[in-house]
């Protein structure tokens, strides 16, 4: 079963977000820290990470993420301007990363179990 990272602070959306995710057959982890997060050994499949984190901003962890080659698809989350959303993407194809979406907040749950099931392609 592929795994999920939720990188988000904001308790109530992660645990919004790992319920749709968990619905849709995903394992699922949350990190209201993104240094915690990094900490970790294994690498998730699928990392769902807010660009805006108290510790560590998800620039630093999308630099990590390039760093460490890390294969995992990731999408990207915001709740301030799409241009963020647009930056941080180059940025992390710029590491080599796969970045398969973008969401802005507040979420909209079909968008977000659509990309999930454009995930489940990717690991078939």
């Amino acid at each position: 079963m592929p795994e999920v990272s939720i990188i988000d602070d904001e308790v109530q959306f992660a645990e919004m977000l790992a319920e749709v995710c968990e619905m849709a057959g995903y394992e699922t982890l949350i990190f209201t820290e993104a240094g915690k997060f990094l900490e970790r050994q294994k690498e998730s499949d699928i990392i769902f990470l807010d660009l805006t984190m108290p510790d560590v901003d998800g620039i630093e962890v999308i630099t990590e993420l390039g760093k460490r080659q890390s294969k995992a698809v990731i999408v990207l989350m915001s709740g301030f301007e799409q241009e963020l959303l647009k930056i941080s993407q180059r940025i992390a194809q710029g590491y080599g990363l796969t970045v398969i979406d973008t969401i802005t907040k507040p979420m909209n749950i079909s968008a977000v179990r659509q990309i999930l099931e454009n995930c489940r392609i990717l690991f078939k």
